[in-house]
């Protein structure tokens, strides 16, 4: 809104419009709180999810990425670095500043991504989630059947495995900072999102100081 108040002054300064309009102030912006699976949920889900959806939980859980056609199901092969432990994931279209960040992927998951690689290539498949050796768009059946069969009642998004991510980084003692670029985030918006975590790293710092 500030940009497009600088432009409209500075059209109505060139005569371009008769007068710049008033806006009103604007309240800031507030981020729903979602509550992230545990990792006694995640194990649940894991035990009676298909092929796909343990993909999909997995790496949505371990690496931080937007768990949707954006970024995760875009993922193919050729994004991974096995050499250097890295994933190479393209940003969503609404950070066009940065089209790709590069997430480190910790030794476990290597170990297993490296076994789904093996058997893909077998197959001629591209992309690291399918459905039969087809990319797919969308996961909320398969997802809400999951939950039901885990006897998972309460409401869990496929997009709070990414919260998870978040939470359990910052409750480690991972930096903010570090935790956003990690997720392709706004480190003011993460603190938003997970101000409740980052409430107890702030308490641990104070404990810390010296008498």
């Amino acid at each position: 809104m500030s940009v497009l108040r600088t432009v409209l002054r500075w059209c109505a300064e060139q005569g371009i419009i008769e007068h710049c309009p008033q806006f009103p102030k604007l309240p800031p912006a507030h981020y729903e709180h979602f509550i992230p699976p545990t990792t006694s949920e995640l194990a649940a889900l894991l035990a009676v999810s298909p092929a796909h959806l343990v993909r999909v939980i997995l790496l949505g859980a371990q690496l931080g990425v937007r768990v949707g056609p954006s970024e995760l199901l875009k993922l193919t092969w050729a994004d991974i670095d096995f050499d250097n432990a890295v994933a190479r994931v393209q940003a969503a279209k609404k950070r066009p500043q940065q089209p790709w960040r590069e997430v480190p992927i910790r030794a476990s998951l290597l170990t297993q991504m490296e076994e789904w690689a093996r058997e893909d290539s077998l197959a001629g498949i591209e992309h690291i989630v399918h459905y039969r050796g087809k990319p797919i768009k969308s996961i909320q059946t398969s997802w809400a059947n999951a939950l039901k069969a885990a006897g998972i009642t309460r409401r869990i998004r496929p997009y709070d495995l990414r919260h998870a991510f978040g939470t359990e980084a910052i409750a480690a003692g991972v930096d903010v900072g570090t935790v956003a670029q990690l997720m392709g985030h706004d480190p003011k918006m993460l603190l938003e999102h997970y101000q409740h975590v980052a409430d107890k790293q702030k308490r641990v710092a104070v404990e810390a100081l010296p008498d």
